[in-house]
């Protein structure tokens, strides 16, 4: 894992638009900005039932992928993102980390976040079953945005716990600065007034 001191830091002006546009593999989107606090503003990602752009981005970070051998994400907009990238890896499997863990569960994996998203930390888990899938491979880790790391991080331990080694980490955008350890097609930045 890498430090905070790590991070190139990407911030805009806010000047009152409600939109801010992004081009990521070649297709244009227009993100609503919303007010998170009196002075910051994000422009708000949802890829979730986008096929055309998902489909997009999977193709180009499978590229980048290469050399994985599984790969791992948590639910739920990292799903159909690692699904698409998994196809075309032609991987039987990947591994889903839960935001809870669940009573079906045998010896899960657990490491706790507080993904910027949620209001109160989350328990990211694996069922122990799948340990089988991660242990002495080389392991993808994929989100769809990455912004205070927390997530991603925490599948970074979920990974190691489990006797996997991270391979290379991946998203389709990074928010608010920009990470060398992590691909990425493309930075969203951080507005304050």
């Amino acid at each position: 894992m890498i430090s905070s001191t790590d991070v190139k830091e990407v911030i805009l002006p806010y000047q009152g638009r409600e939109y801010y546009e992004i081009e990521v593999a070649g297709l244009r989107r227009a993100l609503p900005l919303l007010k998170v606090s009196d002075d910051t503003w994000i422009a708000y990602f949802d890829s979730l039932g986008d096929r055309e752009f998902l489909s997009k981005c999977a193709e180009i970070l499978a590229e980048k992928l290469q050399g994985s051998e599984i790969l791992v994400t948590s639910e739920s907009k990292g799903i159909p993102l690692v699904h698409e990238i998994a196809s075309i890896l032609k991987h039987p499997r990947y591994i889903v980390a839960r935001k809870e863990v669940k009573p079906f569960m045998v010896n899960p994996i657990v490491a706790e976040c507080k993904p910027v998203t949620s209001k109160a930390p989350i328990k990211l888990s694996i069922d122990g079953r799948y340990v089988q899938y991660l242990n002495g491979r080389n392991v993808g880790i994929v989100d769809d945005i990455v912004s205070t790391r927390e997530t991603l991080d925490a599948l970074e331990r979920l990974v190691r716990l489990a006797g996997g080694r991270v391979h290379k980490k991946a998203a389709i955008l990074l928010e608010g600065g920009v990470y060398d350890d992590v691909v990425y097609l493309g930075v969203l930045p951080i507005f304050k007034q």
